[in-house]
């Protein structure tokens, strides 16, 4: 990757924006860190939060390309048996950063949507790229019984990525891999079907 590539700066800005968040992130800092020319940035992005929304682009359409490959992916065996080998996957990712690696979409819905509509309207969005993911996993489950029925899996989509999020929080807090991962299995219990 060029070092004045538009790619280089939304890489830059993606760990930035992990790190240090949004609002504490400074266009000079970043143009300084990345050494990338004050022109050539405003020439691409316009403003700050034109440039948040490409690197929040990018992210949601890496995220959504790893869950594609573990949720939708039949080598990982039934739709119960890739939620399962998701959240494991998860688990030791967060632990091997010392749950240092938050997520981005998470990390701007917390931060900025109260403030900013743009940057709601647009982590909302990529949001909603991963839930789809979740929602199609769900669904093939509820077909071959392996789900509950008596929810839409859209709902039981924003269960399991809102139990997702907050145990993550949770393991931060309590540097604990345990603690994430007995609530993800805990949060796969409650989808099961019961018959």
């Amino acid at each position: 990757m060029k070092k004045h590539s538009k790619d280089h700066i939304i890489s830059v800005g993606e760990q930035l924006f992990r790190t240090q968040g949004y609002f504490n992130t400074g266009t000079e800092d970043l143009l300084k860190i990345a050494a990338y020319p004050r022109s050539s940035f405003y020439h691409h992005f316009k403003t700050k939060e034109n440039f948040a929304i490409e690197v929040l682009e990018r992210y949601g359409n890496t995220s959504r390309d790893f869950y594609q490959s573990v949720l939708l992916n039949r080598q990982f065996g039934s739709p119960l048996h890739r939620l399962e080998k998701f959240t494991e996957l998860l688990t030791k990712n967060a632990a091997g950063s010392h749950f240092s690696s938050e997520c981005l979409i998470q990390k701007f819905a917390v931060e900025c949507a109260g403030f900013n509509e743009t940057l709601k309207k647009s982590t909302d969005h990529q949001l909603n790229k991963l839930l789809a993911v979740l929602k199609e996993c769900i669904a093939e489950g509820q077909s071959n019984k392996e789900f509950r029925i008596d929810l839409s899996a859209m709902k039981m989509a924003q269960f399991l990525l809102a139990q997702i999020y907050g145990s993550f929080i949770l393991a931060r807090l309590q540097n604990s891999a345990e603690l994430m991962s007995q609530s993800l299995k805990m949060a796969l219990e409650t989808l099961r079907s019961k018959n």
